[in-house]
């Protein structure tokens, strides 16, 4: 006979959760703070989709994870420029300024200031296609903020979904997608740099 053991009538037993579909969804930020990283600042800005029938999409992932240890799941990771001249500073400030652009265009009456406080509460548009991980020996597609575009875009399903990326560095076949090109996308460097907010 099997030892049984405690807390069987409240264990959760594992299930497959829905996953986002690629596409272009209506955001809301919950948070930002700023991260010092190797790589230098970043803005880890803590977000949930905040329209259609994914709403409270991270909320509902964070309230059924039961892990002691467990951290907001709808994160998108802004690196703040360092002034150096290099070209991967440009690409820094390109993206940096298609951000707070996108969310002064989401956000009537908003004008950044600098000050990342002031995110929280604000919408923004984000476009996910997949990114591939491994963890703990374990490969899976995971939702991936992409890109950012204005709140508008997503209305307009004026955007385009840029394609999957992959551990060795590949590209996975394009996504379907509407409307314009965006930029383009660098993975972040680590599926682990998500906060608890």
């Amino acid at each position: 006979m099997i030892n049984r053991f405690q807390n069987y009538e409240t264990t959760q037993a594992y299930t497959d959760s829905e996953q986002l579909p690629r596409g272009g969804y209506i955001c809301r930020i919950t948070g930002a703070r700023i991260e010092e990283t190797q790589y230098g600042q970043r803005v880890k800005i803590a977000f949930d989709i905040d329209d259609g029938p994914y709403k409270g999409y991270y909320q509902n992932k964070y309230d059924a994870n039961q892990n002691e240890d467990k951290k907001w799941p709808g994160v998108y990771s802004l690196g703040v420029p360092k002034d150096d001249g290099t070209e991967q500073d440009n690409w820094t400030k390109r993206r940096f300024k298609t951000f707070t652009n996108a969310l002064e265009d989401s956000n009537a009456g908003y004008h950044f200031d600098w000050d990342e406080t002031k995110f929280k509460g604000k919408r923004i548009g984000l476009v996910f296609n997949y990114r591939e991980y491994e963890f703990n020996g374990r490969n899976g597609m995971t939702p991936n903020p992409a890109k950012v575009v204005a709140v508008e875009a997503i209305v307009n399903n004026h955007y385009k979904v840029p394609e999957d990326r992959l551990l060795n560095g590949s590209k996975a076949a394009p996504a379907q997608s509407s409307g314009i090109d965006g930029f383009v996308n660098i993975p972040n460097k680590s599926v682990e740099e998500e906060i608890p907010f």
